[in-house]
């Protein structure tokens, strides 16, 4: 059953992926690859409340939690485009931004990760942690 959970949300984290790509890119449209970056931000955030819910929480079963995390996560998430973004943009001579956008996107998704984390822990105890 993993596997099929696995499948499954991972095609709906690359169509995920993929839209909110499109859709990103058009309302902003500037150098900075915005889409790539706000994505990453969104799956640190989610693996933070699945990890929460999953594996403290128990309310998500095994099988789910690991097609979550491995498939629509790792289907929605693009650390390969990350890379090539950087890449991109130093070839276009966009070094600033290439450093900015390679050192902000690890630390605000470390951050994001956490923010979940602690939003989810949070609102399951009511408040009181």
């Amino acid at each position: 059953m993993k596997l099929l959970y696995i499948a499954l949300f991972g095609l709906l984290g690359v169509l995920s992926r993929y839209f909110v790509f499109l859709r990103i890119e058009k309302l902003l449209n500037t150098p900075f690859p915005y889409g790539t970056f706000l994505i990453n931000l969104i799956g640190s955030f989610l693996i933070g409340v699945v990890y929460i819910l999953g594996i403290e929480r128990a309310l998500i079963s095994e099988d789910i939690r690991i097609g979550i995390i491995v498939g629509f996560l790792g289907g929605f998430t693009t650390f390969s485009t990350y890379s090539l973004d950087v890449i991109r943009l130093i070839e276009k001579g966009e070094v600033l931004t290439a450093i900015v956008y390679a050192s902000l996107s690890p630390i605000v998704g470390i951050g994001s990760a956490f923010f979940g984390i602690m939003l989810i822990r949070r609102w399951i105890t009511g408040g009181t942690t």
